[in-house]
């Protein structure tokens, strides 16, 4: 009874360890993709902080990016006016929102933890 007894404890315990194993690896890929997706984030903010400081600095590139907000603004209000009855799309613009704001609960929850 002890030698059955052993036998069983012993393939239960290599399972788990088998279980641990395997459950930790898929862990690391997705903590290595997480790293370099932040580092890729940082490296964004800095691109984007460098070109905001340059069309501040040049006159002509602050007027473009002027006259490119006004333009944008423009295209977006008659495109929000036009799409307002196509429900397709708000049906997915809301869907889009609400994952959104999903993604920045977790991303708080993960601040906050840390």
């Amino acid at each position: 009874m002890k030698k059955l007894f052993m036998s069983f404890l012993s393939c239960l315990l290599f399972v788990c360890l088998t279980q641990v194993r395997l459950n930790a690896q898929p862990r690391e890929k997705y903590q290595r993709g997480e790293r370099q997706f932040g580092e890729g984030l940082e490296i964004r903010k800095k691109i984007m902080e460098i070109e905001k400081q340059t069309i501040e600095s040049d006159p002509e590139l602050k007027n473009l990016d002027q006259q490119i907000k006004t333009l944008k603004k423009q295209l977006d209000e008659k495109l929000q006016q036009k799409l307002s009855t196509n429900s397709e799309y708000q049906e997915l613009k809301k869907k889009m929102e609400e994952m959104q704001q999903q993604w920045r609960e977790r991303l708080r929850e993960r601040q906050e933890r840390e």
